[in-house]
């Protein structure tokens, strides 16, 4: 018997996310000690640091986008759930999808905006106007990683979805 390629696919595709969510907590704790000191240094030396603050600002933006596929990957992302308790299965899975398709309509929207901004911020050297100067492609870039990664996602999940080879597989594991 082979195996499904979609769900070969998609347990790749679940690897990256849990090494781009790592990441991302590696990150978070990079921020809050580099918060912590950037105030120790304000409040105790008179000396507070020039690229705590805009960095910090930076890598929220790969925090968020880092760590959002594999939010959905983990069913841990937001759900309004009180139509789907009111409705029989046949009815729940047809929102879902509906949801599915809506969503990555959304993803392929902020991917091609994503990538085109980042392209234009890297081919016009577009640079932070601060002292800093940082170089604006390499902080959009991974919005292109996020939205890719977030659409992909999506898209494999909502065909497992689809057959039925999800159900439990990623919520169940958190339980």
């Amino acid at each position: 018997m082979s195996k499904d390629p979609v769900f070969t696919l998609y347990t790749g595709i679940k690897k990256v996310n849990l090494i781009c969510a790592t990441i991302a907590g590696i990150i978070i704790l990079f921020v809050n000690f580099s918060i912590f000191l950037d105030v120790f240094l304000r409040y105790f030396f008179q000396s507070p640091s020039i690229w705590i603050t805009e960095i910090s600002t930076y890598l929220f933006l790969y925090i968020i986008f880092l760590a959002t596929p594999y939010a959905l990957q983990k069913g841990q992302h937001i759900r309004v759930t009180f139509l789907r308790h009111r409705l029989n299965p046949a009815a729940t899975r047809a929102l879902d999808l509906l949801c599915s398709i809506l969503a990555m309509t959304f993803c392929s929207v902020l991917l091609w905006q994503a990538s085109s901004m980042t392209w234009t911020a890297f081919t016009e050297k577009w640079a932070s106007p601060t002292v800093l100067s940082a170089p604006l492609a390499y902080v959009y870039v991974v919005m292109v990683v996020g939205s890719t990664l977030l659409l992909a996602t999506f898209l494999l999940r909502a065909i497992l979805e689809f057959r039925g080879r999800l159900e439990g597989e990623d919520e169940g594991e958190n339980a």
